[in-house]
């Protein structure tokens, strides 16, 4: 039960980092690859948003769910 804890309380912190700052995510994994971009497409912002919005929810279900099926 312990574990599943923790691994929620992982993804909520990943999802809300996800949420919060997309760009910097952008700047860790995808700015090498291009030689002209300055900054992350709208695309890319929104849809990391709403990962980290998917995440932390998921988080959410993993931290309850042990307590829920006891």
């Amino acid at each position: 039960m312990g574990w599943t804890v923790l691994a929620g309380v992982v993804f909520v912190a990943l999802g809300v980092f996800l949420f919060v700052r997309p760009d910097l995510l952008w700047n860790w994994t995808e700015r090498w690859k291009s030689t002209q971009a300055e900054a992350p497409s709208d695309l890319y912002v929104k849809s990391t948003k709403f990962g980290g919005v998917a995440f932390a929810l998921l988080g959410v279900v993993i931290s309850v769910l042990p307590f829920v099926v006891k």
